[in-house]
């Protein structure tokens, strides 16, 4: 999977208003301009799906935002993508018969190795050692 690159901190970018109406508080929103001038300032992780922007406006007003509500021509100079096209929705037999793994057991499987009160009694303090 490709990841989109990161915009670098300090750098001028600009945001629809249309594309952020409705993630701030009316009356945040009815300070800004219709076509948002701002500089980034951070970067911020809310989902752990995407990285977002921490952005300061002309107006000292401090928003964050995701790559989608990036004006597209901001898009186009930082050769940032949708993320849309990133997801691939596969069925679940695809995505397990590519990720499977063959895990090895170590140790002895015979019954009366399993059942020994003595290999019974080590198993449940390992077990239990990280619970008290």
């Amino acid at each position: 999977m490709e990841v989109n690159p990161l915009i670098p901190i300090g750098a001028k970018i600009k945001v629809d208003k249309s594309k952020i109406e409705n993630l701030l508080q009316n009356k945040l929103f009815d300070a800004l301009p219709q076509l948002i001038d701002a500089k980034i300032v951070d970067y911020k992780m809310t989902d752990g799906m995407d990285i977002g922007y921490v952005l300061m406006t002309e107006n000292n007003i401090k928003i964050w935002i995701f790559n989608s509500e990036l004006n597209e021509q901001t898009k186009r100079e930082y050769k940032i993508e949708d993320s849309k096209k990133y997801y691939n929705h596969k069925s679940i037999d695809n995505i397990l018969g590519i990720y499977k793994i063959n895990y090895e057991i170590n140790g002895n499987r015979n019954i009366k190795t399993i059942t020994n009160p003595i290999n019974l009694f080590n198993w449940l303090i390992f077990t239990l050692k990280d619970i008290f």
